[in-house]
């Protein structure tokens, strides 16, 4: 299933957008990177490599840190020690029945990774840390070098579940409601990154477009963050809207939004340990999806990036409802939600007025009850 259906496989040898591919090349080149498949900062996300928990970044992993039973190549591009973590201690125990669930338990997810190598994916914060460290933390230099955004499509959620069409997905479900928790961590740990993208390029000096496409990401993600906050941790709000205030009343000063965005990315990671080891229900689901859905017209009036992240927000939370509750509205609902990618239209064609206007109907008609928490006001114009 992996070399035939995940494209995690061809992250090396894609002759479109692998480091083999003429563009992958030429990004590497206009870096000063040299050969992209040789060059170690491509292939730490291109081919094997690890999550660094300490550093927050992932890291090469270089073949004394692999089993040679493994028979690992590097144009295998991300196998499966790039997601699970270098095999070489423990490939032979993990096929014991019941080994890693009891490793788990005894160890918890750090120490399991730190002693074992086996980076524990049903801990969703793991698993965003994993998923984010490459598909969010893309550097100023590589955007000037081509390399494409890759926020814009990136959803955990949506990207990792069965239901939503990953037919690549090799793991089984998880219980119920576990869709609506795969989705608040992505968003409360894309937050989290996305306020380190911001630190980094505001502290090189990146280019002012750059920076404002940090800024309208951390919007896309605090919108839904701030609602999954008055869920599980109403403090975690107030935190969040302090260091949007402080980023907005200092855009002009480097230094300034520099220090919020790290205070920033520290309130999402408290946010998200704040629900991490808890079982969601359908009570929860629908507050989450009712609040989300009130945010519509700001999402719309805050950009494109926003916009998108709306549309996406909807689309799981609505397929977790769908899915657990199977209400008998789902079909024309979740039509209402796909109308809304018309007026969405592309970076290009977006107007504003016009997706801000359709997004608030969902708020008041299609989902309604929730409560919009209104942005900091300021930032960049």
């Amino acid at each position: 299933m992996w070399n035939a259906k995940d494209a995690h496989s061809k992250a090396y040898n894609d002759p479109k957008k692998g480091l083999v591919s003429p563009e992958g090349q030429a990004i590497a080149k206009k870096m000063g990177l040299g050969d992209s498949t040789k060059a170690e900062r491509c292939l730490t996300c291109h081919a094997l490599s690890g999550y660094n928990s300490a550093a927050g970044s992932r890291v090469f992993l270089k073949a004394a840190d692999i089993n040679p039973a493994t028979k690992y190549s590097v144009e295998d591009g991300n196998s499966c020690d790039a997601c699970h973590g270098p095999a070489d201690k423990y490939l032979g125990k993990h096929t014991e029945k019941g080994w890693t669930a009891k490793m788990r338990a005894d160890l918890g997810s750090q120490k399991l990774y730190d002693e074992w190598g086996l980076y524990d994916t049903k801990n969703l914060k793991f698993r965003a840390n994993q998923c984010l460290s490459c598909h969010l933390k893309i550097e100023a230099d590589m955007i000037a070098g081509g390399h494409p955004e890759l926020s814009a499509a990136f959803e955990l959620d949506s990207m990792t579940n069965q239901d939503l069409g990953q037919d690549w997905v090799h793991w089984r479900k998880g219980p119920a409601w576990s869709a609506t928790k795969v989705w608040a961590m992505g968003q409360v740990i894309s937050l989290r990154e996305a306020a380190g993208q911001l630190d980094v390029r505001t502290t090189a000096k990146a280019d002012p477009a750059q920076l404002k496409d940090c800024y309208k990401l951390i919007i896309a993600h605090a919108l839904p963050s701030r609602q999954i906050a008055t869920v599980f941790d109403a403090p975690s709000k107030d935190a969040i809207d302090a260091q949007l205030k402080a980023i907005n009343d200092g855009w002009a000063d480097g230094a300034k939004v520099s220090a919020a965005c790290k205070e920033l990315a520290k309130d999402a990671e408290a946010l998200a340990d704040k629900f991490n080891t808890l079982a969601l229900d359908q009570a929860q689901t629908e507050a989450l999806l009712k609040g989300v859905a009130a945010e519509g017209e700001q999402a719309g009036n805050a950009g494109f990036m926003p916009a998108n992240k709306f549309c996406q927000c909807l689309m799981s939370l609505w397929g977790s409802m769908t899915v657990n509750a199977k209400p008998a509205d789902a079909e024309a609902k979740q039509n209402k939600i796909n109308d809304l990618f018309t007026p969405l239209g592309d970076p290009g064609t977006y107007k504003a007025p016009d997706f801000a206007k359709a997004a608030k109907d969902i708020g008041t008609v299609t989902f309604p009850g929730g409560t919009s928490i209104p942005l900091p006001p300021g930032g960049p114009q």
